[in-house]
């Protein structure tokens, strides 16, 4: 990163105080800043921390007197700093330009204008890779797949058959996308396996986390509605509808044939049975056991789900359970007594 503080403020829509002229070389936190660099005050309740600070400039939401290094006034704080922190992004990301001399090449496999394929990759036939999509290393493409524009595939992915990717996902190393779908029946004591020949659909700006498992469906299609984000370590089974900007946590798992509504988020390890409806909009807390079927627009927690405010009331009163059993027991003691006195026992 090399920019003048002018060039900043100009990618972030900023208005700048001070120098304009300061050449940045990195962000870093406010604590931590050193010359040249420049920091991010996300919150302008914590503005003290700037007065120690050894960086060069900050980003701030609303300009602060008596301040000594530039600063750069912004309107949305969050989406400057997301902006400012692409500039370092995109000089981190280095892909290999062009098609590796180790990768293997399927018959019939069209590819795109710009596209990036690094070593070790294999591509089956009658794959399909569209503008500037960024494929890494060791990723395997089965057969009939199509990736769309933009997409950055990291290291150890495997994308099976049939498979359909949109624009602008991200998918990061060691997903596997397309395996069998979990499905037996069993007959004279043994498991018979049922045959997975459906697929597997990503719509655009997808992103899917570290070691995510999306199987293909039975028949027809598993689907990841467009605007999902997927946290690492989450399994999707087969036949699972995704609706529009879910955001699911680390450690989730949804079996098969269950709905996610749009807008919705799981949090970290909760788990879905099969063939369960959540609703629009719905928020489960942590470790929530979604065991039947959630209305839209409810924030619910614990196993079965009950909304969020009746489950912190139920965690709070189990831990008085001791202390309430200990009571009714020397309660039970002294009415066993007066029962005794008035029998002349």
């Amino acid at each position: 990163m090399n920019f003048k503080l002018k060039e900043i403020a100009k990618i972030i829509d900023g208005e700048i105080y001070g120098d304009e002229n300061i050449e940045i070389i990195n962000i870093n936190e406010i604590e931590n800043a050193q010359e040249r660099e420049i920091c991010v005050l996300r919150d302008i309740k914590k503005k003290d921390l700037l007065r120690n600070t050894k960086a060069a400039a900050v980003v701030v939401p609303q300009k602060i007197e008596d301040l000594k290094i530039s600063q750069i006034v912004v309107d949305d704080i969050e989406l400057a700093f997301i902006k400012l922190l692409n500039i370092v992004f995109e000089e981190k990301q280095k892909f290999y330009k062009g098609i590796h001399s180790t990768v293997i090449l399927g018959y019939n496999v069209k590819i795109g204008k710009n596209v990036s394929i690094g070593p070790y990759c294999v591509i089956e036939e009658n794959v399909e890779i569209l503008d500037n999509t960024k494929i890494t290393s060791f990723v395997y493409i089965g057969r009939n797949v199509k990736i769309g524009k933009n997409v950055i595939i990291y290291p150890n992915v495997t994308i099976k058959e049939d498979t359909i990717i949109g624009n602008n996902v991200i998918i990061h190393s060691g997903t596997v996308i397309g395996s069998d779908g979990f499905g037996y029946v069993k007959r004279d004591n043994t498991y018979k396996k049922i045959p997975q020949i459906g697929k597997v659909v990503i719509e655009d700006d997808v992103e899917i986390g570290a070691n995510v498992t999306i199987d293909r469906a039975t028949i027809s299609e598993t689907k990841i509605a467009k605007g999902t984000k997927i946290d690492n370590l989450v399994h999707i089974a087969h036949n699972v509808k995704i609706g529009e900007n879910v955001l699911i946590l680390a450690q989730v798992g949804i079996a098969g044939s269950s709905k996610i509504g749009k807008n919705s988020i799981l949090a970290g390890q909760t788990g879905v049975i099969d063939h369960i409806c959540v609703g629009e909009n719905v928020v489960a807390g942590p470790r929530t056991g979604i065991v039947q079927d959630v209305e839209s627009n409810k924030v619910v927690w614990g196993t079965p789900p009950v909304p969020f405010e009746e489950q912190k009331k139920i965690a709070i009163a189990s831990r008085r359970l001791p202390r309430l059993l200990k009571e009714f027991s020397e309660i039970k003691k002294k009415i066993e007594e007066i029962y005794n006195k008035v029998l002349g026992v």
